[in-house]
C-alpha cells in the first residue's frame, strides 16, 4: 500500500543589520523568492513526484549574488529537472547549474565571478528526503535530545575559505554531500544560509529548535540578530504536515 506524504515548508529571509541587500534566495518547485521576507511564508502541498526545496547564499557583490541565487533556485527546482532524482541526477545537475552561471556571468562584467552556495532537500511521495549541500550553507534536525548538522561545510580548514561553490568563475568538478533520511515531523529539517550559524551560538541555536516554536524561524533570525546580523540570514522549515496510505 503506498502513502502519500503531505509537506509544510516555512520560509523567512532577512538581509541583517549590515548588508543593504539580501544576497540569498529560497527556490521550490521553480519558484524563488529572495528580498526581504521578514514574516514566514508558509505553504503546503501533496508530494506526487520528487520535488526540491533549496536555500542558495549569493557571493560576487550586490547584482552577482542576487542573480547567482536566483539563477541557481530557479534552475534546480524546476519541476522535472531532476530526471531520477537520484544522488547522481542531482550532482549532474548541479554541476549544469553551475556550468551555466559561469557562462551567465563570462557575458557580463558586472557579474564576473558571480556564485552561490546550495543547499537543499528532494522530497519523495513515501516520505523520504535526500538532503544535498555545496557549500557551507547548512541544514539540521533534531536527533532525540540534539540538534545534527546533516550537511558538510565545503570549507579549507587553514584560509576558511570555500572549496565548493556554484559557479564563482572555477570549471570544477562538483562532490556535492548527500544524507538519506525520513522526511521529520515538526520542527522537521532545517535549511539555514551561513548568516545563522555565523551569528548565533550553536546552543542557542539548538535551544531554540528543541522548544520547537510557532515562532520558530523568526526566534532563529532574531538569534543571529543578536549576534550582530552581520549577513543575510534564511531560514526554512520542511517537514511532514501529514501521512497516510493510499490504494
Amino acid at each position: 500500500m503506498a502513502v502519500m506524504t503531505r509537506v509544510r515548508i516555512t520560509a523567512l529571509t532577512h538581509r541583517g543589520l549590515v548588508r543593504d541587500h539580501n544576497e540569498d534566495c529560497v527556490g521550490w518547485s521553480g519558484w524563488a523568492f529572495n528580498g526581504e521576507v521578514t514574516q514566514p511564508v508558509s505553504m503546503e502541498m501533496e508530494i506526487a513526484a520528487p520535488s526540491v526545496v533549496v536555500v542558495c547564499d549569493g557571493m560576487g557583490g550586490h547584482a552577482a549574488g542576487e542573480t547567482a541565487s536566483r539563477l541557481a533556485a530557479t534552475l534546480i527546482t524546476a519541476p522535472g529537472a531532476l530526471g531520477p532524482a537520484t544522488t547522481q541526477s542531482v550532482t549532474a545537475l548541479l554541476q549544469q547549474v553551475s556550468d551555466t552561471i559561469n557562462d551567465v556571468a563570462v557575458k557580463d562584467p558586472a557579474l564576473t565571478g558571480m556564485g552561490c552556495t546550495v543547499v537543499g532537500a528532494v522530497l519523495y511521495p513515501g516520505g523520504t528526503a535526500l538532503v544535498f549541500n555545496v557549500g557551507d550553507s547548512r541544514c539540521y534536525r533534531v536527533e532525540g535530545q540534539y540538534l545534527a548538522q546533516l550537511s558538510v561545510d565545503h570549507r579549507d580548514a587553514t584560509s576558511n575559505g570555500l572549496t565548493q561553490a556554484l559557479g564563482g568563475g572555477g570549471r570544477i568538478f562538483l562532490e556535492p554531500d548527500f544524507f538519506e533520511c525520513r522526511l521529520p515531523s515538526e520542527p522537521g529539517l532545517l535549511l539555514c544560509s551561513d548568516g545563522l550559524d555565523d551569528y548565533a551560538d550553536p546552543l542557542e541555536i539548538e535551544k531554540q529548535v528543541l522548544s520547537a516554536g510557532s515562532t520558530l524561524e523568526m526566534d532563529l533570525r532574531d538569534l543571529a540578530l543578536r549576534g550582530g546580523g552581520g549577513d543575510n540570514v534564511t531560514i526554512v522549515s520542511v517537514n511532514t504536515a501529514e501521512e497516510r496510505a493510499v490504494g
